[in-house]
């Protein structure tokens, strides 16, 4: 599935398979993603402000050249912890 400029705000996608598919420039503000699978995906210039991941596997993620100010996992503000490492890099 090729996906462009799509405004699917406020939408809830329930156990959907995308195997294969390319969302580009499109706007899912506010939407609900429940019991799906994203295996080897890439997010790429994507914008994940505010977004929150509640039990799932991240099993081999590799986050790059990112901004992760902010970032919470189980309480602790990592992007605080990562923040001086950053600096001296």
């Amino acid at each position: 599935m090729y996906v462009t400029n799509a405004d699917v705000r406020q939408s809830t996608w329930y156990q959907s398979a995308f195997l294969g598919s390319l969302f580009a420039e499109s706007v899912l503000d506010d939407s609900q993603f429940l019991y799906g699978k994203a295996r080897r995906a890439t997010f790429a210039g994507t914008v994940l402000d505010g977004t929150r991941l509640v039990g799932c596997s991240l099993r081999d993620v590799v986050i790059e050249n990112c901004d992760l100010t902010g970032l919470i996992i189980d309480g602790v503000r990592i992007g605080d912890l990562l923040a001086p490492r950053e600096g001296a890099q």
